[in-house]
């Protein structure tokens, strides 16, 4: 399909006249091109529609037509306003429903980018097309080159159109996010960014920013990266090298005998129970400084409880808060060179009931990290307590840990909001927070990790742990949502140590950045997963449970092995396909009656030390004289 536009010439400065364009002598032309006339053209019926636009517009190649017939491709000049731009061989093109164009970039006080330009309503990639229109109108999605690790931009607005059949959007990316860059996709489409916007962003003033702040980037031609910078102060160690001179000034030398003496500090390291440890100190008016490790999961916001002072982990104020607080909790290990000194009080409030086997029960399996067990005993012996969250677990976390130490069996702080007087008021605010419909069900969906999933191994010296792991999950979150239907909305939390993609939509919610899971227990009216520690937590509510099982054999023979009976004391169904959850869903009054007696012994024999008062008890003892 062709359209055809009067040229407007100048020769010799002679004025201007309408007329067919004569190029020979350096000729002047120009060309007025109504767009909107382009936009109310049909497709042209010979040629297939694009795969990656659904509606919209059309794409038009600019041609001279000269007197003898001949079709002169026009260059395109740099850095063209949209729908103008080049194409791959440097001509000019009309694009209506082309890529999104970002024409403005603004930095914001806490170091995040606002991101504005155009894009073509009808325009949307691969697994947008079925979305409806709200959906497909504006989603804005950051996708990480390495870490396979897909963000949704939650503060993204469609504007106004701008008389070219395209329309305006805004986009606020706010840090965190995890070091490295970021492509930014709108609608599935990578987002362009013009050469003159990526010169010098608005409000650049050339300085460093704030900790963690982000910053555009130009690549791959000209699509627009939000590059992170490393989540840490500037004097914190953002290298082994760094980390090591810091180590040396600050850690050793507060703890030799002449050094510098323990302050009345308690560090924080952690989720769920060391912050209800914090809440329980602050409730008793507990006259102490308190100090939250911060940026210890690589892109998430560690929330700093009201009352706490951030500490950024390999700050020197870490390492100094490390050598000098007189009381540390901590629900995971502590750095390998980590030394107790007399009067420091460590207390390890573990992460919940284990159902897989781990640390040294590893030590035959095909997927152990030998490197990481050999620092297991050492790092057991920096603990002054281990706290139980049930006398099921005891043995299990002594000879899996390589811990000779005190056990406290208290049951899991964590789990205390699940209990009275604060369930239903913690409950409310979580359903706010996540802004979830009143009369909707929800399905929480948390799988745990697979060892043979596993990324390389980091190179730091600091690793404290296996992992991370690629996000691969067998069951369908979308699909299901798609056969419950509607009134239900399916929440997805990755495991903690899990990175990659979840493509969202009506009825799905990733809550994967969301610290903690204690609060999702307390929303969720019916769980799914695999073999995650999380239904031991889950089962102090009496809810319904089905076990996403598709790999048992693999899993329990091969990869990792269970530390109980699983198969017999499961206290729910074993399930293998999405369609086999979504007909147990459709029915938990039946599943729940099958397996009541199973759900109550598998409380019985495995929750039976949480009442609500498990802070209580760890904070008594972390108040106490050290022995």
């Amino acid at each position: 399909m062709e359209r055809s536009f009067p040229v407007m010439y100048r020769a010799g400065g002679a004025g201007a006249s309408s007329g067919p364009a004569r190029p020979s002598g350096g000729v002047a032309f120009s060309v007025r091109v109504p767009v909107a006339e382009l936009a109310d053209a049909p497709p042209a019926p010979h040629r297939p529609p694009r795969e990656v636009e659904t509606a919209g517009g059309a794409r038009w190649r600019a041609r001279l037509l000269l007197p003898g017939g001949d079709r002169v491709p026009l260059p395109a000049a740099p850095d063209l306003p949209p729908p103008a731009h080049a194409d791959a061989a440097g001509d000019l093109v009309l694009d209506l429903a082309g890529p999104p164009y970002a024409d403005l970039v603004e930095r914001t006080p806490d170091g995040g980018l606002r991101v504005s330009g155009t894009y073509a309503p009808g325009a949307c990639a691969e697994g947008a097309a079925d979305a409806p229109e709200a959906a497909c109108g504006i989603r804005v999605v950051l996708r990480h080159e390495t870490l396979r690790e897909e963000v949704r931009v939650a503060e993204a607005i469609a504007g106004a159109e701008t008389g070219t059949s395209r329309r305006r959007f805004s986009v606020l990316i706010a840090p965190p996010l995890a070091e490295g860059r970021w492509e930014v996709r709108l609608n599935g489409l990578p987002v362009r960014l013009l050469g003159s916007t990526a010169a010098r962003p608005a409000g650049d003033e050339g300085g460093g920013g704030p900790v963690g702040a982000l910053r555009p980037e130009r690549r791959h031609g000209d699509r627009l990266t939000v590059v992170a910078e490393p989540g840490l102060p500037a004097h914190a160690g953002r290298s082994a090298y760094s980390r090591r001179l810091l180590r040396a000034a600050h850690h050793p030398a507060r703890r030799t005998p002449g050094g510098l003496p323990l302050r009345d500090t308690v560090l924080y390291a952690g989720g769920d129970s060391p912050r209800a440890v914090h809440t329980e100190l602050m409730r008793r008016g507990t006259e102490t400084e308190h100090l939250w490790v911060t940026g210890t999961t690589p892109g998430r916001a560690t929330p700093v409880p009201p009352g706490a002072r951030a500490v950024p982990v390999h700050s020197a104020d870490w390492y100094e808060a490390l050598a000098r607080s007189r009381r540390i909790v901590t629900d995971g290990p502590l750095p390998a060179w980590f030394e107790r000194r007399p009067g420091q009080t460590v207390v390890q409030t573990w992460h919940g009931t284990p159902l897989g086997r781990f640390g040294i029960g590893l030590t035959n399996t095909l997927y152990a990290d030998h490197q990481y067990l050999a620092t297991l005993p050492r790092r057991s012996a920096q603990w002054s307590v281990l706290v139980s969250p049930s006398t099921f677990a005891t043995p299990w976390l002594r000879r899996s840990l390589a811990y000779h130490g005190e056990v406290l069996e208290a049951g899991s702080p964590a789990n205390d909001v699940l209990f009275p007087p604060d369930r239903d008021k913690a409950a409310e605010e979580v359903r706010r927070g996540l802004g979830l419909p009143e009369d909707h069900r929800i399905v929480l969906y948390a799988p745990t990790y697979r060892d043979h999933l596993a990324h390389p191994p980091s190179a730091s010296p600091d690793r404290s742990a296996p992992g991370p792991y690629r996000w691969d999950p067998a069951l369908d979150p979308r699909a299901l949502a798609r056969a419950l239907g509607p009134g239900h909305t399916v929440l997805v939390r990755r495991h903690p140590r899990v990175t990659g993609a979840l493509q969202d939509g009506p009825g799905v919610l990733d809550v994967s950045g969301r610290p903690g899971a204690a609060g999702l227990l307390l929303v969720a009216d019916v769980l799914v997963t695999d073999y995650a520690g999380l239904m031991f937590d889950f089962a102090l509510t009496g809810r319904p449970m089905l076990f996403h099982t598709y790999d048992l054999e693999h899993y329990r023979d091969t990869v990792r092995g269970f530390c109980l009976d699983f198969e017999t004391r499961a206290p729910g169904p074993l399930l293998v396909t999405t369609d086999e959850v979504a007909q147990a869903l459709r029915d938990t009054r039946a599943q729940t009656a099958r397996h009541a007696d199973a759900y109550e012994s598998f409380r019985r024999d495995f929750c039976d030390l949480d009442d609500g008062g498990a802070a209580a008890r760890v904070a008594d003892r972390l108040l106490a004289d050290p022995s």
